[in-house]
């Protein structure tokens, strides 16, 4: 019996914001289908929404710091909906949290 972590991915738009919900763990399996569903996005602003995300290892936290990289070259913005937690922590070990724009909300200012 393979056992799998939960992960759930959701592509949606609110007024005019483009929104990846992420909800379960961000993992070696899952991460690509995170970096496949942020590859559609080039010169727009783009929140991914990891408020219910309970894990994520470096695999996720790659396709975050690539796609980031990629979109603000390319004239958009990554933004991620975060609170306390284990994805805020992981980008603050890791020494990269100022590379993110961060919000709690959609409507917050960038902390």
């Amino acid at each position: 019996m393979e056992l799998t972590p939960p992960f759930h991915l959701e592509t949606t738009r609110i007024g005019s914001h483009d929104i990846v919900v992420i909800k379960g763990e961000v993992d070696l399996a899952s991460a690509p289908r995170l970096e496949k569903a942020l590859s559609k996005f080039k010169r727009q602003e783009v929140f991914v929404d990891l408020r219910k995300t309970e894990f994520m290892d470096s695999a996720g936290l790659r396709v975050l710091i690539a796609q980031n990289a990629r979109i603000e070259k390319q004239g958009g913005t990554l933004r991620l909906l975060l609170g306390e937690g284990p994805v805020l922590r992981l980008l603050e070990l890791t020494g990269v949290r100022d590379n993110f724009s961060i919000r709690p909300t959609i409507d917050s200012p960038d902390t």
